[in-house]
C-alpha cells in the first residue's frame, strides 16, 4: 500500500479493518491529498482535534453531493441536493443558528436524562421479545431497533412504522455514504423515490401537528422561527430525516459494535459485568475504539496552512475520526479496549460549534442498551466465525451480529 493509491483506504480490506491503514497513514502521510477522494486527508489527532473547531471551515456538502450524483443530466437530481442543504447538520449560516437552539432544547442532557424511562422501556421491550431465543442477530434484532424506536417516540409517529423508518435510515445512510464502489445512477434514483416518498409520509404529519400541535419534535419544528418565519414543509421534512437518519444509523452501529468488541476483550467484558457502575466510562471507550462515523467532512472557506500544507479556498478536507481516536500520541496503548479508561476526549461526537447536537441521546442509548442486554444475557457468544460491515469506509457498521446466548 502506498500515498497513491490512498493506503488501501478504499478497499475491502479497509472495510474490514481500517485501523492499519489509518496507523500506516499516521506514520507516513498524516496529512494525505487523496486524488480519489479529491480531498485533504488529516490523521492524527491533534489536527482533527483543531480541524472540528476551526471557524474558516464550513460543513456545507453542496459540492459533495453534487459528487455522488451521476455525471450525466445531473439536473434530473438536484431535489436530492436540495433536500440535504436543508439538513441542520449541513449548515453554517443563520439558519444553522436559530434551528440548532431548538434541537439543543430538545436533545439537551437535562432533556435526555427525563427520556431515561422511556428509554429503558423501549430496551426491555425489544429483549422482552427475544425471550426464550437462544440464537438471534443482535443488530438487526436488537440494535438496529432500539434507536428507530426511541425516534419513534421523540418525533411522535406510529410503532407500527418501525421497519419503514428503519429501511428508509438505512437507505439516505447508504447513499450519504457511499459504497467503495457505487452505482451513482441506482443510488440517485433510489434516493429520489425515497425522498418523494418521505415527503408524502412526512407531509402528512406536518399539516396535522400545525393544525393541532403535539409535545413532538416534529410539532416543535412547525412552530418554529428562523429570521421571523416558520420552516417551511421541506425544511421540516429534511429534519425528520436528518433525525432518523443521522440518529438511528450511529447509534444502532455503536451498540452493535460495542457488543462484539466485548467479546474479542473478554477481560474488560468481565471487569464491567463485575462493575455495572463502569457504563458510563465504558461508554465513551465504546465511541472512541470503534468510532461509527469513521470521518468527517470540511469545506475550506479561506486559504491556511496547517501541519506544513497549504489548503486553499474551495479545497475539500476529511477529518479520520477513526484515525485520530486511536493515535498513540494522545491515547495509551490506543488499540486496546479499556472499558475503564479515564481520560477518554475522544474526537468521535466533534466539539465546538457543530458538536453533535444528539450526543446526549447516542449516550443514553448505547448505556441502556448495553446495560440492559448484559443484564438480561450475561454470557453470549458471536455465532459466526467472521462478521461482516456494510461496504463502505466512511462508516462501520455491522451487516449482522449473529449471537448465541447461554442460559
Amino acid at each position: 500500500m502506498n500515498p497513491a493509491d490512498d493506503f488501501g483506504l478504499f478497499t475491502s480490506e479497509a472495510v474490514r479493518d481500517p485501523y492499519p491503514i489509518y496507523r500506516r497513514m499516521r506514520s507516513e502521510a498524516p496529512v494525505h491529498w487523496s486524488e480519489r477522494a479529491g480531498a485533504w486527508m488529516f490523521t492524527r489527532y491533534r489536527d482533527v482535534f483543531d480541524l472540528q473547531v476551526r471557524p474558516d471551515l464550513s460543513v456545507d456538502r453542496v459540492e459533495t453531493l453534487y459528487s455522488y450524483l451521476p455525471r450525466a443530466n445531473r439536473e434530473r437530481f438536484s431535489s436530492i441536493v436540495e433536500h440535504y442543504t436543508r439538513w441542520l447538520l449541513y449548515r453554517d449560516d443563520a439558519y444553522h443558528d436559530r434551528l440548532k437552539a431548538l434541537f439543543l432544547k430538545a436533545m439537551a442532557p437535562r432533556a435526555i436524562e427525563l427520556m431515561r424511562p422511556k428509554i429503558r422501556r423501549r430496551v426491555a421491550q425489544v429483549l422482552d421479545g427475544l425471550r426464550g431465543r437462544e440464537r438471534f442477530d443482535a443488530y438487526l434484532d436488537f440494535a438496529a431497533r432500539i434507536p428507530v424506536l426511541v425516534m419513534i417516540d421523540l418525533l411522535g409517529l406510529p410503532d407500527a412504522d418501525e421497519d419503514l423508518i428503519r429501511t428508509w435510515s438505512d437507505r439516505c445512510s447508504n447513499f450519504l455514504f457511499q459504497p467503495v464502489d457505487p452505482d451513482r445512477e441506482a443510488l440517485a434514483a433510489e434516493q429520489k423515490a425515497i425522498l418523494d416518498a418521505q415527503e408524502a409520509y412526512f407531509g402528512a404529519f406536518v399539516r396535522e401537528r400545525r393544525a393541532k400541535p403535539g409535545a413532538d419534535m416534529i410539532s416543535a419544528m412547525v412552530q418554529a422561527e428562523v429570521n421571523g418565519e416558520r420552516l417551511t414543509d421541506l425544511e421540516v421534512l429534511a429534519n425528520c430525516n436528518m433525525m432518523a437518519t443521522a440518529g438511528n444509523g450511529t447509534s444502532r452501529s455503536a451498540i452493535s459494535l460495542s457488543l462484539m468488541h466485548l467479546k474479542r476483550f473478554p477481560a474488560e467484558l468481565e471487569k464491567l459485568k463485575a462493575d455495572p457502575r463502569l457504563i458510563d466510562l465504558a461508554v465513551e471507550e465504546f465511541l472512541r475504539f470503534d468510532a461509527p462515523t469513521q470521518r468527517g467532512i470540511r469545506t475550506a472557506r479561506e486559504d491556511f496552512e496547517i501541519a506544513g500544507r497549504s489548503v486553499r479556498k474551495g479545497q475539500i478536507l476529511h477529518v479520520m475520526i477513526g484515525a485520530a481516536n486511536r493515535d498513540p500520541e494522545q491515547f495509551a496503548d490506543p488499540d486496546r479496549l479499556d472499558v475503564a479508561r479515564e481520560p477518554n476526549r475522544h474526537v468521535t461526537l466533534g466539539h465546538g460549534v457543530h458538536y453533535c447536537l444528539g450526543a446526549a441521546l447516542a449516550r443514553m442509548e448505547l448505556r441502556e442498551a448495553i446495560a440492559g442486554f448484559l443484564e438480561r444475557y450475561s454470557a453470549y457468544e458471536i455465532d459466526t466465525p467472521e462478521v461482516s460491515f456494510m461496504d463502505r469506509t466512511a462508516s462501520r457498521r455491522l451487516t449482522s451480529l449473529p449471537v448465541r446466548v447461554i442460559q
